[in-house]
């Protein structure tokens, strides 16, 4: 799988925020319609993207990440938010469909 699930706020530091090269992370929740209808879509884009972008998500429901959603300002999901060497660069709320995901993300690689 392309996506990694993040499960705890240290994860996240480690994996997102001290990461190198662009991290795209995904916040959704289980009871958000857009949310689950866009998961094939990022599951599809992540996939193809594997080994220049990773992919993570973060369930908003987990009492245990929601000082990630706090301390990154996510105010509405699904929200998509680009990292560039640990460091917030960009972030898409709301459902997006694959080709127009592939296309944001690649001009981010740039």
């Amino acid at each position: 799988m392309a996506i990694t699930a993040i499960t705890s706020v240290q994860e996240f530091d480690e994996k997102v925020l001290g990461s190198k090269g662009l991290t795209i992370v995904d916040f959704w929740a289980g009871w958000c319609e857009p949310c689950i209808v866009m998961r094939p879509e990022v599951d599809a884009v992540a996939e193809k993207l594997k080994g220049e972008v990773q992919f993570f998500t973060v369930d908003a429901e987990d009492k245990n990440l929601r000082g990630i959603l706090l301390k990154e300002d996510i105010d509405g999901i699904p929200s998509l938010v680009f990292f560039r060497d640990g460091k917030m660069l960009d972030s898409l709320v709301g459902y997006k469909k694959a080709d127009i995901l592939e296309e944001l993300i690649r001009e981010a690689i740039k």
